[in-house]
């Protein structure tokens, strides 16, 4: 059975699950967190803010053009805010405490975003990603 766009546009397809922190974390071990996939839409920025956003300027005059990848800065923190939430689903933070989660344990906030990651069905994308980006270093 074919789903039609209104049922597409209907389905709560975004779940949610319990994680408990690996016991070796300092401070946080143990303890329990629900995170959520993340949207399609916030897969994209969150690949933007990975890997850049690139964009060309071209200078008729100059017979030139220059392409520079901008806005790659920090992404944990961010999908921290992104993916954490209560036991319903509702978001526990705001992108305004970014800068509060940049002060907590790399440790914690890296391995949460991780499991977003991997709870979104992201660590193919991001696999292949991190291939894309060693050939361009090299």
């Amino acid at each position: 059975m074919n789903l039609t766009r209104d049922e597409i546009l209907a389905l709560d397809d975004i779940t949610i699950k319990a994680l408990t922190i690996p016991e070796d974390i300092p401070a946080w071990g143990g303890k329990e967190i629900y995170i959520k996939q993340l949207s399609r839409g916030i897969q994209d920025a969150y690949l933007k803010r990975r890997f850049g956003e690139t964009r060309m300027r071209q200078d008729p005059k100059a017979r030139q053009q220059e392409i520079s990848a901008v806005q790659i800065f920090g992404h944990d923190a961010w999908l921290f805010v992104k993916g954490v939430c209560d036991e319903g689903g509702k978001l526990l933070f705001v992108e305004k405490d970014i800068d509060k989660l940049n002060e907590k344990s790399g440790e914690a906030i890296g391995w949460v975003a991780s499991e977003i990651i991997d709870f979104s069905g992201m660590n193919d994308e991001d696999e292949q990603l991190k291939k894309v980006e060693e050939e361009v270093k090299n």
